[in-house]
C-alpha cells in the first residue's frame, strides 16, 4: 500500500479535557481518581466508551467535561486494578489496546505484547463484565507475515459487519528485524461466535495487509488506532523510540491519516497554536457532521490523568 504525508491536510487540537472519574478515588476496587493510561474509545450505546491499558477500568465520557463513569473490570490480581513498574505488577495487566461495539456488548481486546494475561478479552454487557480468554484468536493473528517478534494489536473497529484490527508494528525479533504495521479484517459473526466459545468457534481465515507509515521527528510511526468513516478508514500512528512491545519510549509526535481503496494519507498533529503536538494519541472516534474527531492521549505516567482531545480535520480528507 502507497502511504505518503500529504501537506494539504491538517488536524489541529481545538479543545481539550482531562479525564477524571465520577466520585473520585475508590481504594476498596484499586481505583484512581483520573483515567490512566486512555488506550481505545468507540461510540457504545449512543456514548463515548474508553479503556485503559493500564488499570483494570473502563469507563463512560461525558466529552463537555470529562467526567467519567467507571466501569469496574474483574482483573484484580492480588486485589490489584492499577499496574505500574513502581508497584512490580507491571506484566499482570491486561493492556488493553483497543475496543469494539458490538450491539448491546463493549468489547475490549488485549495486545498479546508475548504474554498469556494478554491474550484475552473484556466483554461489557449491560452492567456485567466478564474476561473471555481467546488464545487461538492471537495465535491465528500472530502470523509469519508480520514479522518474527510479537503481536502488537493496537487498533480495532467496526465497519457493517466486519472488523477491521490492526497491528503495531515495530517489535524487534530473534532475528534482529521489526514487526510491521498491518490491518486484517475477520466478520464480525465470527469474532462474535469465538468470544461465545472460545475454545470451540471455527477460526476466519486472516490475511494482513502491511502498512509502512513513514517517519516522524527521526523516529518511525505506528498504528495505534483504526477508525471507520464511511468508505475510508481513519488510523491514528505514533512515533516513539521503543523496539518492543513492552517497553515505553521517547515520544516524538503523532499523526492522523486516512486509508481509502491502496493509498494511505497522514499528516503530523497540531496543537492549539500550530506547534506540533507531542503526545502519543492511542484512542479516535469520528464526531457526527465529519470535521472533528475525539482523541485520546496516553502520557505514560500513571500520576497524570489522560486528556481527551477535539481535532479539527481540513483540507482534502
Amino acid at each position: 500500500m502507497h502511504v505518503e504525508e500529504d501537506p494539504r491536510l491538517t488536524a489541529r487540537v481545538v479543545c481539550r479535557v482531562a479525564l477524571h472519574y465520577r466520585g473520585g478515588a475508590d481504594a476498596t476496587v484499586d481505583r484512581p481518581s483520573h483515567v490512566r493510561a486512555a488506550s481505545g474509545l468507540c461510540w457504545w450505546r449512543g456514548r463515548l466508551a474508553v479503556v485503559s491499558d493500564d488499570a483494570s477500568f473502563a469507563g463512560l465520557i461525558d466529552p463537555a467535561s470529562g467526567e467519567t463513569e467507571p466501569i469496574t473490570l474483574p482483573h484484580a490480581p492480588g486485589g490489584r486494578r492499577q499496574f505500574e513498574p513502581g508497584r512490580g505488577n507491571k506484566a499482570d495487566k491486561l493492556d488493553l489496546e483497543c475496543a469494539i461495539a458490538a450491539g448491546p456488548r463493549l468489547i475490549a481486546f488485549g495486545s498479546d505484547s508475548g504474554l498469556a494475561v494478554r491474550r484475552q478479552a473484556v466483554v461489557v454487557d449491560g452492567g456485567d463484565a466478564r474476561l473471555v480468554p481467546i488464545p487461538r484468536l492471537y495465535a491465528a493473528l500472530h502470523q509469519p507475515a508480520l514479522g518474527r517478534g510479537h503481536l502488537n494489536l493496537e487498533a480495532a473497529t467496526v465497519r457493517g459487519d466486519i472488523v477491521v484490527v490492526g497491528n503495531r508494528g515495530g517489535d524487534v525479533g530473534d532475528d534482529g528485524r521489526p514487526t510491521c504495521d498491518a490491518i486484517a479484517t475477520l466478520p464480525l459473526a465470527a469474532l462474535l461466535a469465538l468470544v461465545d466459545d472460545p475454545g470451540g468457534a471455527p477460526l476466519p481465515p486472516i490475511a494482513w495487509q502491511a502498512l509502512a507509515l513513514g517517519n516522524l521527528g527521526g523516529a518511525a510511526l505506528h498504528l495505534t488506532e483504526l477508525e471507520a468513516d464511511g468508505d475510508r478508514l481513519l488510523y491514528a500512528a505514533t512515533a516513539e523510540a521503543t523496539a518492543t512491545a513492552y517497553d515505553d519510549g521517547v515520544v516524538t509526535g503523532s499523526a492522523i491519516g486516512s486509508i481509502a481503496a491502496d493509498t494511505a494519507r497522514w499528516c503530523q498533529i497540531a496543537d492549539e497554536r500550530g506547534a506540533p503536538l507531542v503526545v502519543k494519541i492511542e484512542g479516535v472516534v469520528a464526531l457526527p457532521g465529519g470535521g472533528r474527531l475525539l482523541a485520546t492521549v496516553d502520557a505514560d505516567d500513571p500520576s497524570r490523568p489522560s486528556e481527551l482531545l477535539t481535532l479539527a480535520l481540513d483540507g482534502p480528507w
